[in-house]
């Protein structure tokens, strides 16, 4: 069969000077799943899903040159190659593709290891062979639970070289992740911290280990897939086999050319020494298709070149005639550049192809052998001179004959102060008889003793080594000498120390850390149960500060928190512990408790202790603390439910007001608990659809005029019906499921003003879509904008970004990069509830900013509330002195219109007009409107 006629026909090549996402994105528009990379036509590297795989699970820029990560070591072939030649490269190289060149060596295709499964004498899969036969050998499939991460399945899929993984749910599958997954996750910047079950596939297709091989590769042909997952019922196991061990391991004719293949292996493989060629006989040349180690690094050897690009046309056309006619000798040699070779000739027939081994054993380096040892031993005494550790020999007698200059700088003794004796001069007198006597049997019995051992120097200094003690005999087994190397590990053994130290305590407090606070608390449990006593877990968290440490810096925050360590540690006993486990969150271990009030008396002491400011430099602190409490036995048996409930009381104080303490109560864990399931509940709805946008008109004051509109996320609950934002945007927000749910807001939201302008309405409107902080912070804001303006063709001067004030303070330099990029391609900025931040003037001139939006708990107490006019007053005079227009939000009476009317205010929205509307009922209201 022609290789042309195996080539696939779908793309898979592009110039070398691309990045990595213009190569992602041609492989999802090719559906290919590697790309060769060519330059002036000629193949340079290759990237295939595995490398994206590992490229996507380090979080690689993928604005980077695809070429530094292609794979350059290429195995090509020539179009005129036979069919047997190239299965043969494949199993050779352990590869699934091989690259098709024409006799320039200009790229022509690729042919995958599928094409000669479904194609290369297809008959051979007429056998009886079950899944169950590709299985028995096989490793069971790699699984991982639907609430992971895809970063967890990524991590694994690279660490264990795998091209899928199974998403389970508890015991049963319910789908399946694959590189080509993997490569359209890429293709999409989709953040790897989302879960998992939203992007793997759910049309599992499973075999079962009694289905014959013939119907499975059937299936996967006309399903375009390359792996099947197979039940073994017996071993209640799932597994998952691909296109290449069903090639590797099928039964037929395959099976004849692996075992003959293995028989060569057998013969030609007992010597490392030797350099191994292996030729592909094709008739009018013979062509490299495998080599070892030893053949690389003697010649300049490449895959798919004739044997005469190693060996000269002349000498080898008389070789080979030889071993056409079986006339080779056995110990022929032959003289390749400046080297002598004997060479060994294996032939074999495999099938109707003729395998040639070249087995080539170099008699130069035998030569040179000899000489090498006279080398050894002139650079054994130098060694021994200079080594660092200390040597000691003596003889049979166990009387020191020689010691190297090591030896003396370390123990303080010269070879002649101790020459002829024994080593014992040297014991600290640490170790008793019984070390001794088990150090001598255990040398006896093999020979060697290594471990460490306490001696003394010269000046009485006792010190530690480390000792490799050796027995030297001679061929009849007599002993002729000891020798013992040994190294001072004073400096480690401080370390180790040292080490231990920090393993346990938290380095700048030097306060016990997680670690060692999770040991001592264990201890204090078992000492409750046994004396029947209580003892309290106190979770302390400082309040606002984060606050602290972005606005003066991280060493301020770190005299802070050291500060806040010295002042619990006042009220803590000796049997007491105190702990940081992270951040500014510290933990306080009371033991003997009678009473609770007790337990109140403490807290509230400590409480009292920040009632004083902090005082650091020329700065004052008004730092307080949060406290949650929780008591064994009665709010947990173990270390690890008293933290967690201490912990949940702790965030109960902090919503109550911080400052203050509070006791562990079961409802308590109830509350955490409804954000897990709001987590769970709003994941579902993103996979169910139940999230549709609204749409709330915006009107220019002066003109009455619909002129904008502002796209707001409804949920409809399966169950609840419809749900208000404020009771789940904060849940998305903190699960970060805020992500594609902004995702799909904005896409929404472009596709629907893009209808409205082919509707002729609003055509010089614009759609206002909310940023969440959380986007800006975890997702590239930029290019998602980019992308959805592309997928809907809506002009970027149509978009307006609505942004809150608490990212753009907190991320000054940032958000200046942001706002930037998305200004130069024409979308439109504005400041969301403006004045209910931390609001600071000086970024209003530093930001591209295009208008204000005045929130409306400023307006609804108009005209009523002079404070509420004061301010609004004030922040429509900013922006006009800007430059900036402004809009007031939540405007529900004619007097609250007619007020900013008559301050300038330039556009309104609210209930006064509309409420948010959904799409049909939108264009009815643009329609209708006057």
């Amino acid at each position: 069969m022609s290789l042309i006629k195996l080539i696939s026909e779908i793309k898979d090549h592009i110039n070398f000077d691309v990045s990595l996402q213009e190569l992602l994105d041609l492989m999802i528009e090719n559906h290919s799943k590697h790309f060769v990379l060519l330059k002036d036509k000629k193949p340079v590297g290759i990237i295939t899903e595995r490398d994206i795989l590992s490229l996507y699970t380090k979080h690689i820029d993928l604005n980077l040159k695809a070429i530094d990560f292609a794979n350059k070591n290429l195995i090509s072939t020539k179009s005129s190659r036979k069919t047997d030649y190239v299965l043969g490269l494949m199993l050779n190289h352990k590869i699934r593709r091989i690259i098709v060149t024409d006799k320039d060596e200009n790229y022509l295709g690729s042919i995958l290891q599928e094409k000669l499964i479904y194609e290369f004498e297809q008959d051979i899969f007429k056998t009886n062979i079950k899944a169950k036969d590709l299985i028995k050998n096989n490793i069971k499939a790699q699984i991982i639970q639907k609430e992971s991460l895809i970063q967890d399945a990524l991590e694994i899929m690279d660490k264990k070289h795998i091209g899928s993984i199974l998403v389970f749910d508890n015991t049963t599958p319910i789908g399946i992740l694959t590189e080509s997954d993997v490569v359209n996750l890429a293709q999409k910047h989709v953040d790897t911290n989302m879960n998992i079950a939203l992007f793997s596939h759910k049309n599992l297709i499973t075999f079962d280990s009694e289905d014959s091989l013939f119907d499975i590769v059937k299936s996967m042909k006309e399903e375009n897939i390359r792996r099947a997952v197979i039940f073994d019922k017996t071993k209640k196991e799932y597994y998952i086999i691909t296109s290449k061990e069903i090639l590797d391991n099928v039964k037929g004719n395959y099976n004849l050319f692996l075992e003959s293949k293995l028989k060569d292996v057998k013969n030609t493989f007992n010597s490392l020494n030797e350099a191994v060629i292996e030729l592909f006989d094709n008739d009018e040349e013979q062509i490299i298709y495998w080599f070892n180690n030893k053949a690389k690094k003697l010649f300049d050897i490449k895959i798919d070149k004739n044997i005469t690009s190693i060996i000269p046309a002349t000498k080898w056309e008389l070789i080979y005639e030889k071993i056409r006619n079986n006339s080779f000798s056995e110990n022929e040699i032959i003289e390749i550049e400046e080297n002598v070779f004997q060479l060994t000739i294996i032939y074999t027939k495999v099938l109707e192809n003729s395998i040639i081994k070249l087995l080539f054993t170099n008699i130069s380096e035998i030569t040179n052998t000899n000489k090498l040892i006279e080398k050894k031993l002139q650079l054994s005494d130098i060694v021994f001179e200079n080594t660092t550790e200390g040597i000691i020999i003596t003889n049979e007698k166990g009387e020191i004959i020689s010691v190297n200059n090591a030896f003396s700088n370390i123990t303080g003794y010269f070879f002649e102060e101790i020459k002829y004796l024994n080593p014992k001069i040297l014991k600290s007198g640490k170790h008793d008889r019984e070390f001794y006597t088990n150090l001598w049997a255990e040398l006896e019995k093999n020979g060697s003793w290594k471990g460490e051992i306490w001696n003394r120097k010269k000046n009485g200094e006792i010190y530690p080594e480390w000792l490799n003690l050796s027995v030297v005999k001679d061929s009849n087994g007599k002993v002729l000498n000891y020798v013992a190397l040994f190294s001072d590990i004073t400096k480690i053994k401080n370390s180790n120390a040292k080490i231990e130290y920090l393993a346990h305590h938290d380095p700048l407090t030097n306060l016990p850390n997680r670690l060692l606070l999770k040991a001592r608390l264990n201890k204090s449990i078992e000492k409750c149960n046994d004396s029947q006593q209580r003892l309290a877990i106190f979770f302390i968290d400082i309040d606002n500060f984060k606050m602290i440490n972005d606005t003066y810096g991280h060493s301020i925050g770190d005299r802070i928190i050291n500060l806040v360590a010295q002042r619990l540690q006042k009220n803590i006993r000796k049997n007491d512990t105190i702990s940081r486990i992270g951040g500014d969150e510290f933990i306080i271990v009371i033991e003997d408790i009678i009473e609770q009030k007790n337990i109140q008396k403490i807290a509230q002491k400590i409480l009292n202790d920040f009632l004083e400011p902090i005082k650091l430099e020329e700065y004052l602190f008004d730092t307080t603390i949060s406290m949650g409490i929780s008591i064994y036995p009665n709010n947990g048996l173990n270390a690890e439910d008293l933290i967690k409930h201490a912990d949940t009381a702790m965030y109960s104080a902090k919503n109550a007001g911080r400052n203050q303490f509070q006791f562990y109560k079961k409802e308590m864990t109830s509350e955490i608990f409804e954000k897990i399931v709001m987590k769970q509940e709003i994941s579902d709805a993103i996979k169910n659809n139940e999230f549709e946008v609204y749409y709330q008109p915006q009107i220019d004051i002066k003109t009455n005029k619909i002129i904008s509109a502002e796209a707001l996320l409804r949920w409809n609950h399966k169950s609840l019906g419809l749900i208000s934002p404020s009771d789940f945007i904060p849940h998305a927000e903190e699960t970060k499921l805020i992500i594609p749910l902004g995702d799909f807001v904005l896409k929404t939201a472009c596709s629907f003003m893009k209808k409205l302008h082919k509707e002729n309405l609003l055509i010089d409107g614009k759609i206002a879509v909310n940023i969440s902080a959380i986007q800006l912070k975890h997702s590239d804001i930029y290019n998602t904008v980019i992308e959805n303006l592309k997928a809907t063709n809506l002009d970027a001067r149509f978009l307006e970004l609505e942004l809150t004030e608490t990212f753009i303070m907190e991320n000054v330099e940032e958000s200046i990069i942001i706002l930037n990029n998305l200004k130069e391609i024409g979308v439109q900025l504005s400041i969301d509830d403006f004045g209910t931040g931390y609001s600071s003037l000086s970024y209003l001139k530093q930001f591209p900013i295009d208008k204000l939006k005045i929130d409306k708990s400023f307006i609804a107490e108009i005209p009523h509330s002079q404070k509420d006019i004061a301010i609004t007053k004030t922040v429509i005079a900013l922006a006009k002195g800007l430059g900036i227009k402004v809009i007031a939000e939540g405007v529900e009476k004619l007097n609250q219109k007619d007020f900013l009317a008559s301050e300038n205010c330039d556009e309104v929205q609210g209930w006064f007009y509309a409420k948010a509307l959904k799409e049909e009922d939108f264009i009815k209201f643009v329609k209708n409107f006057k």
